[in-house]
């Protein structure tokens, strides 16, 4: 096969070379941390479920004059299941992103693998920012109910950059998604031509912005645990 690489390519492929050890060490103690957000994040997801189940035991059982009080209750765990969900998939989704820049980041690494690298991580971006808009759509729906004086200004901001990124995206990703790797539209031919023209820096610069997206949308969805826990609050 003839791999096409732009002189951005060899640059960087030097420069990956040149720092493979250090790299992988600092994505490695980055992924750690982040896994360990993701169990805490696991853990509250699993409290939300089990006290959502308690209220619904109790709504079957109860009488007329508490049966308010369970579904309010009930309401309120469920909206901060919403947003530990949505926090989940922030970060399952900044740890996968980072994955796939540390397997891009290994010195002997070989063409083929390079670009199924590279596909997977287009897939993967094509998949997660939809699920991403979606979830935090439900968080604004969330705050515009119950805490409407909330200002969310620089949370819809950061839901807005990730809109305008998939949407000047969108096309390449879908191609490459359907094209090689989740569909396979295309016949054997237009699969090895888009193959051969999966460029590094291309993908590189593709991942580390999205990645930048997501970390900032993480950081600005994690203030409204606190409107989750004000919410309860309410109930109790």
């Amino acid at each position: 096969m003839e791999y096409k690489k732009s002189p951005l390519d060899i640059f960087l492929q030097k420069r990956i070379s040149d720092n493979a050890k250090e790299l992988k060490n600092t994505l490695n103690e980055t992924l750690q941390m982040e896994q360990d957000c993701l169990e805490q994040i696991r853990l509250s997801i699993e409290h939300c479920k089990k006290n959502i189940a308690v209220c619904e035991a109790q709504i079957k059982k109860c009488g007329i004059a508490s049966l308010p009080i369970y579904e309010a209750k009930k309401s309120a765990f469920k909206d901060n299941l919403a947003i530990w969900n949505t926090l989940g998939h922030i970060q399952m989704t900044s740890i996968e992103v980072k994955e796939y820049l540390k397997r891009l980041s290994v010195e002997d690494i070989d063409e083929w693998e390079q670009r199924t690298v590279i596909k997977s991580a287009y897939t993967a971006i094509y998949e997660t920012s939809k699920k991403l808009i979606d979830t935090t759509g439900c968080i604004i729906k969330f705050i515009k109910h119950c805490f409407p004086s909330y200002d969310y200004g620089a949370f819809a901001t950061a839901r807005k950059k990730l809109s305008k990124f998939r949407e000047e995206n969108t096309a390449e990703l879908t191609r490459i998604r359907n094209g090689i790797d989740a569909h396979r539209d295309v016949e054997v031919s237009a699969q090895i031509d888009i193959i051969e023209r999966l460029y590094l820096s291309e993908a590189v610069q593709l991942i580390t912005d999205y990645g930048n997206i997501v970390n900032r949308l993480g950081k600005v969805t994690s203030p409204i645990i606190e409107l989750g826990l004000k919410r309860l609050q309410e109930c109790f």
